[in-house]
């Protein structure tokens, strides 16, 4: 009978678009991941007294062995969209609580905001689940047999506290004792180094993207390949790049098996290039929406030109033919549609009557308002997040 404990956070959490409330968490997530998979899964977490009728429904007994301690209070994680940056409640005064130690043959291990127990296992992925103050795996006095660090970027670098990854995963490679260390890049997939080699890890284009949990399901996906059915660590980053992808698509959950139908998919790329970003900006909604729109672009690889950020407002015969000089020379437009702007609406025609590619947020759109987009064929989607990513890795 293979087993596996899931060490870390049960939170729940709450996103406005598009809408999601669940009491997950990276524990939670993972655990449910993982149903139908591993015979015995014990979820180790924990939560507040007004929680624990949620949680046994959603982690349902006989699937998972549920072991909480108590907390004071609950938890959340509150996003606007799945990019964001969360609003965490309580803002302060999170206690701390003791939680037993726990030790197994194949331990998940995430970091939490209210624990940090100690773990000892023969198989052991840890994920610090913090970039901005990454706790070390053997801080907490945690042993594994053999460790894996799964963690971004940031989070690498934040453990080794230094800005090289190469010197980074040396340092833990070291200072950790880890036989692998998986250095998740967003669009640009993974890299899993072992001891003397580097592989490289594609992520994968979806049609539309939820990426609230995308890094728990990674682990999680890896844990079930790499320490319970004995693939190599490309292969199980391999096959956790694959599910990440069904997940951010769809939502759905347990992840697929190994051996199961899986989606044939296109690797994604950063396809970079300069954006031009319109949409409307007069009122203080539609302001901080561009404003978040042209953070969002360049976090995902490019360079945007924003009418309001690069012109400001002024005349029309001032301000038209800048504007129109810049679309001439972008290579993709971002088109907020929502908000009913006459002057977006004949940017995206300007633009695609010069054959560039348009893609289009048409939130709560009319069919009406999207015949000119729609019949330019324009790249269309009601879901603001996962436009970004189609501009991202357009090909």
């Amino acid at each position: 009978m293979n087993e596996i404990d899931i060490v870390g956070g049960i939170y729940r959490e709450k996103c406005a678009f598009p809408y999601w409330d669940q009491l997950f968490g990276s524990a939670g997530r993972a655990a449910v991941a993982l149903v139908g998979h591993v015979d015995a899964i014990r979820l180790h977490g924990a939560l507040a007294e007004e929680e624990t009728i949620t949680a046994k429904a959603v982690f349902v007994d006989g699937e998972i062995d549920l072991r909480v301690t108590s907390r004071e209070k609950p938890i959340v994680f509150d996003y606007l969209h799945s990019l964001s940056v969360p609003k965490i409640l309580p803002d302060r005064d999170i206690r701390p609580v003791s939680m037993p130690a726990v030790e197994g043959n194949v331990i998940v291990k995430f970091g939490m905001l209210e624990s940090d127990p100690r773990v000892s296992g023969e198989y052991v992925i840890y994920d610090p689940q913090s970039s901005s103050n990454p706790i070390s795996f053997s801080a907490s006095g945690s042993t594994a047999k053999h460790l894996t660090i799964i963690a971004n970027r940031g989070e690498i670098l934040g453990l080794a506290r230094t800005s090289s990854v190469e010197d980074a995963v040396r340092t833990l490679f070291e200072t950790e004792k880890a036989d692998i260390v998986v250095v998740k890049d967003g669009i640009n997939g993974a890299t899993v180094y072992e001891r003397g080699t580097a592989t490289h890890i594609a992520a994968y284009v979806t049609q539309n993207v939820f990426s609230i949990g995308s890094g728990d399901l990674f682990v999680a996906a890896f844990a079930l390949a790499w320490a319970i059915e004995g693939r190599s660590a490309p292969d199980a980053a391999e096959f956790a790049s694959v599910s990440t992808a069904n997940y951010v698509e769809t939502r759905i959950l347990p992840i697929t098996s190994m051996t199961g139908n899986i989606v044939a998919r296109k690797p994604a790329a950063k396809a970079g290039g300069n954006i031009y970003l319109a949409g409307p900006f007069r009122e203080l909604g539609q302001r901080m929406m561009i404003d978040d729109a042209r953070s969002q672009l360049r976090l995902l690889g490019m360079s945007v030109f924003s009418p309001i950020h690069d012109i400001g407002p002024g005349s029309a015969d001032v301000v038209v033919e800048q504007d129109l000089a810049a679309i001439q020379q972008c290579d993709a437009v971002f088109a907020i549609l929502n908000g009913s702007s006459p002057g977006t609406v004949f940017e995206v025609g300007y633009a695609r009557a010069l054959g560039k590619p348009v893609f289009c947020v048409t939130q709560n759109m009319r069919d009406v308002d999207l015949k000119l987009p729609r019949g330019s064929h324009a790249h269309l989607h009601d879901d603001y997040v996962s436009a970004l990513f189609q501009i991202a890795w357009r090909s």
